[in-house]
């Protein structure tokens, strides 16, 4: 339990935008619950902010399943694309790139519809497809299982998905908040090291990189009221790892590799008052000094997932809109940005 003192000293330190929110969130952990009562509360919250989504009217959604693979289990995706896309005349001779989304949540909650809010938002900002994975969770499911259902949606998509759904199979992106960016990582780790599908950019916001938990923000950020602070991390690692022995992975955590293979163009995001700051920071150091296009931001007053929670906040707003041109950038590189854009070419 964090002391009165602790936490005033903590709340100088946040944007007054976001103070609110900060007061308002309850202490997951006060009763010391196993990982799954803290699931279960997790996922009623999050619950009860996807019920209360406000959806585009300019966005078509609507849901499919990737089959079996060997080693995954069938996943629900969620599809979002452009309303004017599906009526376009000429969809069939110009696919949209695709953003390959993966929610976050502690590995042990979240689902697509947590994540409507944005996914929607990168459709309109960025003109692409999304398709989000409902992958599975911890502790029912430790790793890999919940890696094993992302890379399976990538495969997909370069394979018999990107006829169905229409997408340039050559203009793929994976992305990820907090968790999410976790398995994004990871999963373009594989890809390049072991010649699979071709990945264009990532986007890893908020990024879980580091099982070690060693760096000088992972031992400062201790308040409770921080979603994913220094306690909940440990355990939910803990219940991530469950069945490794041994050395961990840098496909479960991509701090841990060891070479930086031939990436895509990166895009990170980290929020100042964050146990996850350094990691990340250490991350993108990294894939610089490893030739890999690497775009940082570290966003003050902030912690970890206010973006997502105070969307109308400056920083929260400016935030998505790095992320948005990142994506928009890389999407289009060496292409005619304006033959795809098919709600303008409508409107003409």
């Amino acid at each position: 339990m964090n002391k009165p003192e602790q936490l005033a000293k903590f709340e100088k330190k946040i944007d007054p935008q976001l103070r609110e929110l900060l007061r308002a969130t309850p202490d997951l952990l006060h009763d010391l619950p196993t990982l799954r009562e803290i699931q279960s509360r997790v996922s009623d919250y999050l619950t009860e902010c996807g019920n209360n989504i406000r959806h585009s009217s300019e966005v078509l959604i609507y849901d499919w399943e990737v089959p079996r693979t060997r080693t995954s289990a069938p996943v629900t995706i969620r599809c979002y694309e452009p309303k004017s896309y599906q009526s376009n005349s000429h969809k069939k001779h110009k696919p949209l790139p695709v953003l390959l989304w993966i929610h976050g949540g502690g590995f042990i909650s979240g689902d697509v519809k947590s994540n409507d809010s944005i996914c929607e938002d990168f459709v309109l900002k960025c003109n692409c497809i999304v398709v989000s994975a409902d992958y599975r969770l911890t502790p029912q499911h430790p790793y890999p299982a919940g890696f094993d259902d992302c890379y399976a949606v990538l495969e997909w998509l370069t394979n018999s998905g990107a006829e169905k759904l229409n997408i340039d199979s050559k203009r793929i992106a994976v992305g990820g908040s907090s968790v999410g960016g976790c398995l994004a990582a990871g999963i373009t780790i594989k890809a390049c090291e072991t010649d699979g599908p071709e990945i264009k950019h990532q986007l890893l916001l908020i990024p879980v990189l580091d099982d070690r938990h060693l760096t000088q923000s992972s031992r400062d950020i201790t308040d409770h009221r921080v979603v994913w602070n220094r306690d909940l991390s440990l355990l939910a690692w803990d219940g991530y790892l469950h069945g490794v022995f041994g050395e961990t992975p840098c496909y479960a955590a991509p701090a841990r590799t060891k070479v930086i293979p031939e990436l895509p163009s990166t895009f990170i995001s980290v929020e100042e008052q964050d146990l996850l700051r350094d990691e990340s920071i250490v991350y993108a150091q990294r894939l610089m000094q490893a030739g890999v296009t690497t775009e940082l931001h570290v966003y003050p007053g902030t912690f970890h997932g206010s973006f997502m929670d105070v969307p109308d906040a400056d920083v929260s707003k400016q935030h998505m809109a790095d992320a948005f041109n990142s994506l928009r950038k890389a999407l289009n590189q060496n292409t005619d940005e304006s033959t795809t854009y098919y709600a303008a070419e409508e409107d003409a």
